[in-house]
């Protein structure tokens, strides 16, 4: 899942696929963005081909998305989006238990901070948020999921 053999698959087409900041964004990301699908329930055929296809698109738009308030929200949003419509179209696939159990970011924050391990200023990165965000995020997926005290 993070060996080389994934490294390295940034799309190199495009009118903007030269420009230095979005190759390190890729190389940065394609990683975790691979391993999110993964943990999402998608087989790894398709995980890798829902990170290309948001790669790809992400170059194609990368003037507009390194030009936001937050790129790399922008670019989160995208990959959600795409690994959502995958599992829809994959007969169920991509809906985790932890999608299951909580809503939204609720979900992504505890996927990445408990499922895949990262810390919350890790979480907060991959995904474009500041890390109280996270915070609040885990502690409101927490109340989800045991309920009111």
């Amino acid at each position: 899942m993070t060996g080389p053999a994934h490294r390295g698959r940034c799309p190199a087409r495009g009118p903007h696929a030269s420009m230095l900041g979005y190759r390190a964004f890729c190389l940065r990301n394609e990683n975790r963005y691979f391993q999110y699908a993964r943990a999402r329930s998608l087989d790894p055929g398709h995980a890798r081909a829902v990170v290309e296809s948001v790669l790809r698109a992400l170059v194609e738009d990368w003037p507009r998305i390194i030009t936001s308030d937050r790129p790399t929200f922008e670019a989160w949003k995208i990959l959600v989006s795409s690994v959502t419509a995958e599992g829809r179209q994959a007969r169920g696939r991509g809906r985790d238990t932890v999608h299951q159990a909580l809503d939204g970011p609720e979900a992504d924050v505890f996927l990445l901070r408990y499922r895949m391990s990262l810390s919350p200023a890790e979480t907060a990165d991959l995904m474009g948020l500041e890390v109280p965000e996270v915070t609040v995020a885990l502690r409101k997926g927490m109340s989800a999921v045991l309920g009111p005290s």
